[in-house]
């Protein structure tokens, strides 16, 4: 009986997260499934989470003082001791409550913080080895947001970089960090390339790089009106697509790597996929200007192209 009521719970747990990956990225939604059935959980918990914390840091009519206390109260969620751990832990529920009220009445994103206490809950039912992997990523993140909040020229609301280190800097915390933290949990599970573990992290960092310049180039128009900045003062946006051209020789290096190793398909067709979909938008962007999107036609298209890649794969 207890077997069967941990498949019951750990399903709905997938269920769950199938649910709120579908109501905070269509990227992710569609990627997610693309892994085995416990790389997606972990994986799609990974992404969730790291979502939490960036809808902290880009909250709007928020002061940057009270994103830095949200930040260190969901870090401190993650520090819960692990055994028995759950939505019922005393002081999850109060504390998630603070994360509520800060995002428009049923969008998206207010109903992700609102489920803070579940998320933490499936984080703490992961295996231990897991848990530790997310957890020293994350929270180098969440100290890397940290300092940025503090240290902006408009501490009172947004980020506003002042320099390229800055904005690579910026990347590596947001999303080269998770490059480095989803590298290792792909090694986790394929011990053979632990050889090359290092390599992989180092490229996986690149990787991080480009996803993430894409986005701060597609979102540019969208940041600015909401008084954030992540493409200095005297850059210009054909800089930043210079910078995006050097990771992006870095992704298709670490996708090489991954296809020498012998990475299980799944893994594969998940970072093929994201990789198809930043390199086919950073190819609209430098055509048509910030704001432009692939259409879902060209998603489809990169979608079917991954799944026909990974079958022959697993041929």
């Amino acid at each position: 009986m207890k077997h069967l009521q941990g498949i019951l719970r750990r399903n709905g747990d997938d269920e769950f997260l199938e649910r709120a990956l579908q109501g905070t990225s269509r990227t992710f939604a569609l990627a997610i499934p693309l892994l085995s059935e416990e790389r997606r959980r972990e994986v799609g918990l990974t992404y969730l989470l790291f979502r939490v914390a960036d809808s902290i840091e880009d909250a709007v009519d928020v002061t940057a003082d009270r994103k830095i206390r949200l930040l260190s109260l969901f870090r401190d969620l993650l520090c819960v001791e692990s055994g028995g751990a759950s939505e019922e832990t005393p002081g999850v529920h109060d504390a998630a409550n603070s994360f509520v009220g800060m995002w428009p009445s049923g969008s998206a994103v207010e109903e992700l913080m609102c489920s803070v206490p579940r998320l933490v809950a499936v984080y703490h039912g992961l295996p231990g080895p897991v848990t530790a992997i997310i957890r020293r990523s994350l929270f180098r993140t969440i100290d890397g947001m940290t300092v940025f909040l503090g240290g902006s020229e408009q501490p009172e609301r947004q980020i506003c970089l002042e320099t390229v280190a800055d904005l690579r800097l910026y990347c590596y915390s947001v999303a080269g960090i998770v490059g480095e933290l989803l590298t290792d949990l792909f090694v986790l599970h394929h011990a053979s390339a632990q050889p090359m573990h290092g390599e992989l992290r180092r490229l996986a960092v690149g990787f991080g790089e480009f996803l993430q310049l894409i986005n701060i180039l597609k979102d540019s128009d969208d940041d600015a009106k909401q008084g954030r900045s992540f493409i200095p003062a005297g850059v210009t946006r054909a800089d930043v697509f210079e910078i995006a051209q050097q990771s992006h020789a870095e992704s298709v290096r670490y996708l090489d790597l991954l296809d020498q190793q012998r990475f299980p398909a799944d893994v594969f067709a998940f970072c093929e996929f994201i990789f198809l979909l930043a390199e086919g938008s950073m190819s609209v962007l430098k055509s048509m200007g910030a704001g432009r999107k692939l259409s879902r036609d060209d998603v489809q298209h990169i979608l079917l192209k991954v799944r026909t890649s990974a079958e022959r794969r697993t041929a």
